[in-house]
């Protein structure tokens, strides 16, 4: 992982976003120094269920192509991974027209190394291209204080 400290934010309207599957803290800073504005806090209470949950029955069963054998089928994506990706485009809509409607202009990116790569699948190409950071941390329930000394 890279040193935060190396990084300054780009001293125009940036975005910056702490998310997991769980939650996501989107803040605006209008400058390199300027104060941080909170935007908004998205929550998605279906992360913390266990896979079970989604789940009500055994999964299907199937024959194999060659022989009478018979096998259970397993779900390509996990149920809870189904739930990640859901809330990955959620948070992705709102990033898309923060960009969309020159709200903010970068993107800073601090997201849980699993929900990192969901974000990035969901961000349009303008959001993609206004990304000045995407670093695999978690800090969702970190101060927006201490986020910020990773800046300084």
């Amino acid at each position: 992982m890279s040193d935060l400290s190396n990084f300054l934010l780009p001293n125009e309207p940036t975005c910056i976003v702490a998310c997991s599957a769980a939650k996501a803290r989107i803040w605006l800073s209008e400058s390199r120094f300027g104060d941080w504005r909170a935007l908004t806090e998205l929550q998605n209470e279906r992360a913390t269920r266990h896979e079970a949950e989604f789940v009500s029955d055994r999964p299907g069963r199937s024959f194999d192509i060659v022989g009478g054998g018979r096998h259970a089928m397993s779900p390509q994506v996990s149920r809870k991974e189904q739930e990640a990706l859901r809330f990955a485009r959620e948070v992705a809509a709102y990033l898309n027209n923060a960009i969309a409607n020159n709200e903010a202009t970068r993107l800073v990116l601090l997201a849980a190394p699993g929900f990192l790569g969901f974000l990035r699948s969901e961000l349009s190409d303008a959001a993609l291209r206004a990304v000045a950071l995407a670093e695999p941390r978690n800090l969702t329930n970190i101060d927006e204080n201490r986020i910020r000394k990773y800046f300084e």
